[in-house]
């Protein structure tokens, strides 16, 4: 969900990993050496390699600190998120955090993850309900950056032509009569490609991200703590939450503030990170338009956690 600008103005330098057959992931070049501590990040819908403006300065800071950035690419970057899932998603995450514990992928002792946008639910996925067994897959903490619910951004679409629930809910009754039909699979007709964000979307990702409490919906202002408590309350490794204080695809009527102090206390204290909070001034992907020291403050913050995990 980012505006379409060029925001990265310079080449950026690295390393390709291919973690698992036709699939690969990015590693930012550090002006020291390589880092044996790693933040994994994990973009939102739409987006694919350096698509978020940010992350040439959080590789750069991250590498002050002795610790270095990968960017995954999964079969959900770009356009393949509509016929994707959370499941898949957290499938393909273990993988690369699988690699890079690995020989091959430069043994790493420390792997965080950080998403962005949707990549906020991949990452409380893989953390409250993927949750890996074996050590080679785990991961050390996770970080949420503009963790916005999916579901209400699209009402805020629907908002902007004048529409409202009742046509949300007409989207999702057909949606719905494809899955009675045995087709959640099926793509849906191009109008709700229309709607948002333009990849071809079938009945059952639709659903996980448009209705409350589909797969998707961790973090809709309507939930209540019990239902954040199935999700947050089920971490068991320390979380940060970096949410933008001018998010542009939150309805109006959404008290950030409120809504992260309730998934602070669905969090159990112990993982709940005390450099949590709203960025100053900051559009969704901290962007142009957001204020000047936004990126700094943003890098600053996710420096201090990955060296709370030292």
């Amino acid at each position: 969900m980012s505006p379409e600008t060029i925001t990265i103005h310079k080449p950026v330098e690295g390393f390709v990993h291919e973690y698992a057959p036709r699939m690969t992931a990015f590693e930012f070049k550090n002006k020291e050496a390589q880092s044996q501590k790693v933040l994994l990040f994990i973009g939102g819908l739409t987006d694919g390699l350096l698509t978020v403006p940010y992350l040439p300065d959080l590789s750069a800071g991250l590498d002050k600190i002795g610790w270095t950035l990968v960017q995954i690419l999964f079969t959900s970057s770009y356009m393949g998120w509509g016929t994707g899932s959370l499941e898949r998603d957290a499938y393909e995450i273990g993988l690369l955090v699988e690699y890079l514990r690995s020989e091959r992928g430069g043994s790493r002792d420390r792997v965080v993850l950080m998403g962005h946008s949707t990549g906020c639910q991949d990452t409380i996925q893989y953390l409250a309900k993927y949750a890996p067994k074996e050590p080679t897959k785990q991961v050390d903490g996770g970080i949420l950056q503009a963790a916005v619910s999916d579901r209400e951004a699209i009402f805020h679409e629907l908002q902007e032509q004048g529409k409202g629930w009742e046509d949300l809910e007409e989207l999702n009754a057909l949606a719905r009569s494809y899955v009675s039909e045995g087709r959640a699979y099926e793509v849906l007709p191009t109008k709700y490609s229309d709607l948002f964000l333009g990849a071809p979307i079938n009945a059952y990702r639709w659903l996980s991200l448009a209705t409350k409490l589909g797969d998707d919906d961790f973090f809709s202002s309507d939930l209540t703590l019990k239902d954040n408590k199935q999700t947050f309350g089920m971490v068991t490794r320390p979380i940060m939450v970096l949410n933008s204080e001018n998010d542009q695809f939150y309805p109006d009527y959404v008290d950030k503030q409120a809504l992260m102090t309730q998934w602070k206390s669905a969090t159990p204290e112990e993982f709940w990170s005390p450099h949590s909070g709203l960025i100053p001034g900051a559009l969704h992907n901290i962007g142009p338009g957001s204020a000047p020291d936004a990126v700094s403050w943003t890098v600053d913050r996710v420096c201090k956690f990955c060296m709370d995990l030292e």
